[in-house]
Parts: C-alpha cells; sequence; structure tokens
C-alpha cells in the first residue's frame, strides 16, 4: 500500500529478490511530486488535476512556440469527479501564438477529453497507462484521435522516471 509523502520530492520503490544471495533495488524520481502530497489534501476545494494544468500552463509559457509547432492543436479537458461531484472545463491551446491554458475557456476544441479527477492525475504522471484507461472506460475521446495521441508533449517531466 502507498502513503503519499507531503513535499515528497522523489519516490522509491524497492523490490528485493532473493535467488542465490542475490537482491535488487530500483529506485525511481517522481514527477509532478507535489500532485501527491496534494491528492493526500482534495478536500481542500480543489481538484487534484489543477496543479496539471498549472504544470501545462508554466510549460507554454516556458517554451510555447515549440509546443505549439510539435501539437498543432486545442484541447477540452472535462474533469468529473471533483470535490463534492464538481466538474471542470480546462482548455490548453496549442494551436495559436504560443499557446495557452484557460479554466472554464470556450474555445472550439480539436480534441475532448473526459476523465476522472484522480484518473487524470494518474495519467499524467504515468501510473495509469492511457490505453488500459481507454478500454477500461476511464478515458474517453472525443475529436482527433491523433491530436490526442501527441498528449505526451505535455507530458515530459511528468512521468516516473528510472
Amino acid at each position: 500500500q502507498l502513503h503519499p509523502v507531503k513535499q515528497a520530492k522523489q519516490a522509491s520503490l524497492h523490490h528485493i529478490i532473493r535467488f542465490c544471495g542475490a537482491s535488487e533495488i530500483a529506485l525511481y524520481k517522481m514527477g509532478f511530486s507535489s500532485i501527491v502530497a496534494h491528492a493526500t489534501a482534495a478536500g481542500s476545494g480543489g481538484f487534484e488535476s489543477d496543479e496539471i494544468f498549472e504544470n501545462i500552463k508554466a510549460a507554454l509559457q516556458a517554451d510555447g512556440a515549440n509546443l505549439v509547432k510539435k501539437v498543432k492543436g486545442v484541447y477540452c479537458f472535462v474533469v468529473t469527479g471533483g470535490p463534492g461531484g464538481a466538474q471542470v472545463k480546462w482548455v490548453v491551446d496549442a494551436k495559436n501564438g504560443t499557446g495557452s491554458v484557460t479554466k472554464d475557456g470556450t474555445a472550439k476544441a480539436d480534441c475532448t477529453i473526459t476523465m476522472k479527477d484522480g484518473d487524470l492525475v494518474g495519467l499524467m504522471n504515468g501510473t495509469l497507462n492511457s490505453q488500459k484507461a481507454f478500454f477500461q472506460g476511464k478515458l474517453k475521446i472525443k475529436g482527433n484521435m491523433g491530436l490526442a495521441m501527441k498528449l505526451s508533449e505535455f507530458q515530459n517531466g511528468a512521468k516516473s522516471k528510472l
């Protein structure tokens, strides 16, 4: 069982194998480490996934021109299952200018992704496999499927790294 630690900078996964006296330990560095701490405080009134969109906004501010060249699309994220059953819509524009992220935005989306709050966090930090999530009905995609495949451009630095 996992126990999130507030303000953790690294996570480790220890797997010890004792065969002929050998043992093995794997250490993983976490991306979006503050989401883990934030997830434990979900009752604070916000969505767990809010920080993901703040990080996407920061990435666009830092290197928006290159991301726009790679992605060339507008995403709409419909995030359900928030505090008290709330729902929020985020629009990530990686098509115009240097890009933008807008909460409750009204821009026409090329691709709409609908997920529960916790599942979106898992998808973006690499703990939820996108194919598995899609086939389990946790990830719903409407519109440009090719654009949905480019979502990984926003995951750089978000997935766990060996």
